[in-house]
């Protein structure tokens, strides 16, 4: 068996100092170098070409910034979002339950949860999500989250009252 080349040992060397950054918690985008003002740049272009329409590109900007941070919940959000408009519920739920793991006190990912579930024809999971939104949307930051989700909710309820009303089921007490 032939002895491996610096260069083959090198890379294994790279290779793991890699790993390893990314194991303690670091990012791709820190360990190439890139500035916390380039990744607001492709922010603010990823959110242009979603304001526009136009999804696919802001589907890429989106991948490529959470390739530099999955770490940030507004890249998350921002995915979701556009997932969700492509209506991809289920990915789109994946980014918002993701964005929930770096800031559980951020109603907006919940919010844009139970939209996708009432697509998927999930009004009770939504409702019940919708539940715990509020449940977070506290002072006046998340004052305007706070009214769509109570918005929905009470459409959602009042639907789930018609459809009761319709079948002659009851409300158990």
């Amino acid at each position: 068996m032939s002895q491996p080349s610096t260069t083959e040992e090198q890379r294994l060397a790279h290779g793991e100092r890699v790993v390893a950054h990314l194991r303690a918690g670091g990012t791709l985008g820190d360990l190439l170098g890139v500035q916390d003002a380039e990744l607001d740049a492709a922010y603010a272009m990823a959110c242009f070409f979603y304001e526009r329409d136009e999804y696919d590109t802001a589907l890429r900007l989106f991948g490529l910034l959470l390739a530099a941070n999955p770490f940030e919940t507004r890249y998350l959000i921002g995915m979701g979002m556009t997932q969700q408009v492509l209506k991809n519920y289920d990915d789109a739920i994946g980014y918002y339950a993701s964005a929930l793991v770096f800031d559980f006190d951020d109603p907006l990912p919940g919010f844009h949860t139970a939209e996708c579930l009432v697509h998927k024809g999930q009004p009770e999971d939504a409702l019940t999500t919708l539940s715990v939104c509020l449940s977070r949307a506290n002072g006046p930051a998340h004052a305007a989250i706070k009214q769509k989700a109570l918005e929905l909710q009470g459409l959602l309820l009042a639907a789930k009252a018609a459809q009761m009303g319709k079948s002659g089921d009851k409300e158990p007490a």
